[in-house]
């Protein structure tokens, strides 16, 4: 059964428009669509949700997922196979979940380049998200420092920039973050010369991501940084809000 999975041909970036695809299969996990526009769930961000509509029947479905096929989660409703549907992502959701993924990143980057501490687990939410981060020298953490230095970068209005870079591109650019990181995607994923979406927030990260953005940090907002839980090890988990 063959499936377009649009995200991975474009960034799903923010404000989804509705699309129409064909029910290729209904089974007791969800629908499979001829093609899709949604964001399954993956690198710590949450999947999209939505409604389908279709003969005047509205049905909702629950966060999209993806294996082989991206599948979307329906609970009732009476979906044939070879019925068109419109389905329309739920936009506060995706928005909110692309202005914490690229509020990530700034957190991420900073702390990177403040103490040089690695993000080892990330869990985004569309009020609060967390983040893990491993240190040399965990005693160095200020919360406060980290909290100015990643507003900084939000008020500069930075620009975010999608790119579709091959081995080529992302090897010989100094600017890559956690570069043995990004060497083992690349060789994970095989091929003469494999392709990676990056994302590069101007002046501050560029690193390989899949997931949905804003198109610059002025958008994002306050980030305010709470509580903070020692995880052994040299880590911190630290969750933040926009």
């Amino acid at each position: 059964m063959s499936q377009t999975r649009r995200h991975l041909e474009h960034h799903p970036g923010t404000d989804p428009a509705p699309f129409e695809a064909v029910v290729n299969s209904v089974t007791d996990e969800g629908v499979i669509l001829s093609e899709s526009w949604c964001y399954p769930r993956g690198g710590g961000q949450p999947g999209d949700t939505g409604v389908f509509l279709s003969e005047g029947e509205e049905i909702s479905f629950g966060e999209v997922s993806a294996s082989s096929h991206i599948l979307h989660p329906v609970s009732d409703g009476d979906l044939q196979i070879g019925q068109t549907v419109d389905c329309v992502i739920d936009v506060e959701r995706r928005n909110s979940l692309a202005s914490m993924h690229s509020a990530a990143h700034i957190v991420s980057a900073t702390a990177n380049e403040r103490w040089g501490a690695i993000t080892v687990g990330n869990q985004l939410g569309e009020t609060e998200s967390r983040m893990d981060l491993k240190f040399e020298n965990r005693d160095e953490f200020d919360v406060k420092v980290l909290q100015d230095d990643a507003n900084h970068w939000v008020g500069k209005d930075a620009e975010i920039i999608i790119h579709e870079w091959g081995r080529k591109e992302i090897m010989t650019d100094d600017r890559v973050r956690n570069r043995r990181f990004v060497e083992r995607i690349i060789n994970r994923i095989g091929g003469s010369d494999p392709r990676l979406r990056m994302v590069e927030i101007e002046g501050i990260d560029l690193c390989p991501c899949a997931g949905t953005h804003l198109s610059s940090t002025s958008s994002i907002g306050n980030i305010s940084i709470g509580r903070v839980q020692n995880k052994g090890k040299g880590t911190f988990r630290i969750y933040f809000e926009i």
